[in-house]
């Protein structure tokens, strides 16, 4: 009985192992996005300001105020040529938060560079998954995008070049995924993802 009890146990241990690894395996990329976005909230206070964030708020603020009908500032602009996509995100953000605090606008700004970041490095995996269909190789390109040091450091307070890197392999997986799907939804999709990347 005891003899039984623990061929038992070891084959339920082996079972237990086996699932786990399967499950780690098979989402080990989202686990590490997941894992880099909790990190980054954490480190949201160790990094400084650029010295272009002010100036791209005030895109913001100048091409909502033109969609708005508020004002035509837009029109004689200096930055009137930049995409504001991801700055009028960062905006719709800070407003539906009340954000006034100057501290409070940019560490907001900062965490949700972060986490499109973390998403980008979540899809730069998807599509080398889809390339190779090898697991290991899709997790060294995740570990090869979200541990450049220098990416890393600007996934904070770079609100033009990382959100268009993110949104690059968003783009990416989304024609590779419609290509191969050939249906309406998909090509739709991949066309919204690529303006978005445009307007960027």
């Amino acid at each position: 009985m005891k003899r039984f009890s623990l061929v038992r146990f070891a084959e339920a241990s082996v079972g237990w192992r086996t699932c786990a690894s399967r499950f780690l395996t098979s989402y080990s990329a989202g686990l590490a996005c997941l894992f880099l976005a909790l990190a980054g909230m954490r480190l949201l206070d160790d990094y400084g300001a650029s010295i272009d964030e002010s100036l791209q708020r005030n895109i913001a603020l100048v091409s909502a105020d033109y969609a708005l009908g508020r004002s035509n500032e837009l029109l004689s602009h200096r930055d009137r040529s930049h995409g504001v996509a991801f700055e009028l995100f960062l905006l719709a953000i800070e407003r539906l938060l009340r954000l006034e605090d100057s501290r409070h606008i940019l560490l907001s700004r900062h965490l949700a560079s972060h986490l499109v970041f973390a998403l980008g490095g979540w899809c730069c995996a998807q599509l080398a998954l889809r390339l190779t269909g090898d697991r290991r190789l899709a997790f060294c390109a995740l570990c090869l995008f979200v541990l450049h040091p220098r990416l890393y450091a600007h996934s904070f307070f770079n609100s033009k070049d990382v959100p268009f890197l993110s949104l690059f392999m968003l783009a990416l997986l989304l024609l590779h995924r419609a290509f191969r799907a050939e249906t309406a939804r998909s090509f739709l999709l991949a066309g919204a993802g690529v303006g978005l990347l445009t307007n960027i």
